[in-house]
């Protein structure tokens, strides 16, 4: 059986708009689309971003806002794609917004890829199995200029295996536990390992991821 050629070139045109819409977007490429919907100035107060039990690349993110024209002050969002499907105005007195966890655009130099490609390369060379993640970019403190990226780490039976959290400003390292992570210039750690006798290996990782990301090592640099 034979189609005509405009109708196998729309079905052609099909598979290609299916197959677009269905990769998932990266966290900033979530705020992006998110911030056209939702306009100022609540697209440029993002409180926090999460994704929870999915897969390495989220097909979905929840997006927190600090809205001043509500009561709470907070607006939360769930973005599946470039679509907004929730749009909430949570009730609880004690989860409020609070203008000092707004984070910046600027303040985001590395976005959710960078970091799971890590990760990826991370599990390959060290034999550690890595099947799925639970993500959330915050500030840790009112008022802090380094946003944060805290990345759970669970296997294919869904049971945690650590923890490693990434400055989403400078893209170092700032906190491994029970993970061993042996790749290329970076040594196996442990949070229970850490004293004030190891500074130098905060700054040694950190300084490695970077150079995974960008290419460029600056942070252990000599002045």
């Amino acid at each position: 059986m034979k189609f005509p050629l405009f109708a196998s070139l729309a079905f052609v045109l099909g598979i290609g708009i299916l197959q677009a819409e269905d990769k998932p977007l990266t966290a900033l490429e979530t705020l992006k689309a998110a911030k056209k919907l939702l306009g100022e100035p609540v697209g440029n107060n993002m409180l926090q971003i999460k994704s929870e039990n999915g897969k390495l690349r989220p097909r979905y993110w929840w997006i927190r806002y600090y809205d001043p024209s509500l009561f709470l002050k907070l607006r939360s969002i769930q973005m599946v794609g470039p679509e907004m499907v929730k749009n909430i105005v949570p009730a609880n007195p004690f989860d409020g917004g609070d203008s000092g966890f707004i984070i910046p655009t600027e303040q985001l130099k590395f976005d959710s890829e960078k970091a799971i490609s890590f990760m990826e390369k991370a599990a390959k060379e060290s034999g550690i199995p890595l099947h799925s993640l639970n993500i959330r970019l915050e500030k840790p403190h009112s008022g802090e200029t380094n946003p944060i990226w805290y990345f759970e780490w669970f296997d294919e039976k869904r049971r945690k295996l650590g923890t490693i959290n990434v400055s989403a400003t400078t893209g170092k390292i700032t906190e491994v536990v029970d993970l061993k992570i042996k790749t290329k210039n970076i040594e196996s750690v442990s949070k229970k390992g850490f004293d004030k006798e190891v500074e130098g290996t905060f700054l040694g990782i950190g300084a490695d991821l970077e150079e995974f990301f960008t290419g460029k090592r600056t942070v252990d640099k000599e002045d």
